[in-house]
């Protein structure tokens, strides 16, 4: 997933663990920057 396109990407479970392993799914293995924003989808759902 190029271009930050996760940020607009509605997930449709409410776990917070499943979004994260659908947003990395998503995520070329090189693109670091797309892994990260997962991270920090999956944080600020533990909020």
């Amino acid at each position: 997933m190029k271009n930050y396109q996760l940020q607009e990407k509605q997930f449709q479970t409410s776990d917070p663990i499943e979004n994260y392993f659908e947003c990395i799914i998503n995520c070329d293995i090189r693109d670091g920057r797309c892994i990260s924003r997962c991270v920090e989808i999956l944080k600020q759902n533990d909020n």
